[in-house]
């Protein structure tokens, strides 16, 4: 899994100037998504929603900090109090451990689990801990200080996607010297900030790429990318040398959509938005699934699928049990195997609670709460703090340009019926008066 990788972040998804020839050769050689998303537009609460199988409000891991309760503005222009991020005694924010995770109902049915890189629903009693319920596996918990501690002299002087590709390598050859069916969880950091591109990359990019007029950021995205792409080659390489490419299921995805970049959308055009926000270009996210000779290469699905469909589809093309355990996902292995072309789903939902930067002048927030429901490729914003709603029909305007609200009330109707149906049957959180309030 990437981190922070927009839908336009890679050549097999449409720019150009992105070299990403692995990715794309798994793109090639399984079923790729067009309208794919993640459960929320930043880290933690998409990563919760991979782990769990659950939707935010059902999981309870609603924003990455609270950052309004360090900025008096923002506070005081809040009507509302977003729901607490659920806490775990004496670690802080995280997943219940009373959640049956994916790799704990994995470990049920017989295989092996790992997980090495960014885990970030739960923090660890160190930085380099094994994440919750995995059998093994190696996180780093920093956010922006990605070092571990007690310092590993190993971990501190090689790139951190190199050392984590080399630590799933390793995995790989274990398990299949001792036969053992495995689950391996690969979340990058890659292209998070900050941005630390290796300067080899750098340099190759500026002399491919000098008369594309980009930004020093841009640049250094586009040379993060190819670690990336490096990596996932690198895991790809060995499956087939060991002799497993044929009995593996491999899942391609990112967190979240792409932060902006200086002067630019790039990475996510030409969608609108960006991580932070429930425009399309702040949630749709690349979905590749390969399983040779099972999901049939070169093939594409235009169905919406989300973060939470990852978990039960794992179970099912595995043939694994469920456990007893509320999933709020759908299974996609009929989808995936070609013996349907839809979901069984109605809707597709999200909350989104980051209350950011109250704007005096402009009396309104950088993001607030929102929540958002699509049905039938029409999309509804419901503005928490104004009881205002926003409509756009995706069918015809997949780029969110023209807001249309007046011109269908009764989809509108529709759609505030399926959400209030949404919150009570997720374990939505009535909107809490603050207290703190003072009238704009």
């Amino acid at each position: 899994m990437a981190d922070d990788l927009g839908i336009n972040a890679l050549n097999c998804y449409g720019n150009n100037l992105v070299s990403s020839p692995n990715i794309d050769k798994l793109f090639n050689e399984g079923m790729h998504f067009t309208n794919g998303y993640s459960n929320d537009p930043t880290c933690a609460p998409s990563r919760a929603s991979i782990i769990t199988g659950q939707y935010v409000p059902r999981h309870g891991i609603y924003r990455v900090a609270d950052r309004y309760k360090s900025d008096p503005k923002t506070l005081k222009a809040m009507k509302y109090l977003p729901p607490k991020n659920h806490i775990i005694p004496g670690f802080g924010v995280g997943v219940s451990p009373d959640k049956v995770f994916l790799p704990e109902a994995l470990k049920a049915n017989g295989y092996r689990t790992a997980g090495f890189g960014k885990w970030h629903v739960a923090k660890g009693k160190s930085p380099s801990s094994i994440p919750a319920k995995f059998d093994e596996g190696f996180e780093i918990a920093g956010h922006y200080k990605f070092r571990s501690d007690p310092v590993q002299k190993v971990a501190d002087t090689v790139y951190s996607s190199d050392y984590i590709t080399q630590k799933g390598i390793d995995f790989i050859h274990r398990m299949t010297e001792q036969h053992q069916p495995f689950f391996l969880y690969m979340p990058y950091y890659l292209v998070h900030k900050p941005l630390e591109p290796k300067q080899s990359y750098v340099d190759l990019l500026k002399a491919k790429l000098k008369q594309e007029k980009l930004s020093t950021e841009e640049i250094k995205v586009l040379a993060m990318i190819m670690s990336l792409d490096e990596n996932v080659g690198q895991l790809m390489q060995v499956l087939k040398e060991k002799g497993i490419e044929e009995n593996t299921i491999i899942v391609f995805t990112s967190d979240n959509g792409h932060y902006k970049t200086k002067n630019s959308n790039m990475f996510s055009k030409p969608y609108r938005g960006n991580k932070g926000e429930t425009l399309e270009g702040g949630i749709r996210v690349p979905y590749i699934f390969k399983w040779k000779d099972h999901i049939k290469a070169k093939s594409v699905s235009k169905a919406p699928i989300i973060h939470v469909d990852i978990y039960p589809t794992l179970l099912g093309l595995t043939n694994s049990k469920q456990p007893n355990e509320t999933l709020d996902g759908e299974d996609l292995s009929p989808l995936l195997l070609g013996k349907k072309d839809h979901t069984n789903r109605k809707v597709l939902a999200w909350e989104y609670t980051n209350y950011a930067r109250w704007n005096a002048k402009e009396k309104s927030f950088v993001s607030s709460w929102v929540n958002v429901i699509q049905k039938d490729g029409f999309k509804l914003t419901e503005n928490v703090e104004t009881d205002a709603v926003i409509l756009y029909n995706l069918n015809t305007d997949p780029y969110e340009t023209k807001e249309c609200a007046s011109e269908y009330p009764k989809v509108v109707a529709d759609l505030k019926n399926e959400l209030a149906i949404w919150k009570t049957t997720t374990g939505y959180t009535t909107p809490k008066k603050n207290q703190d309030f003072i009238s704009k």
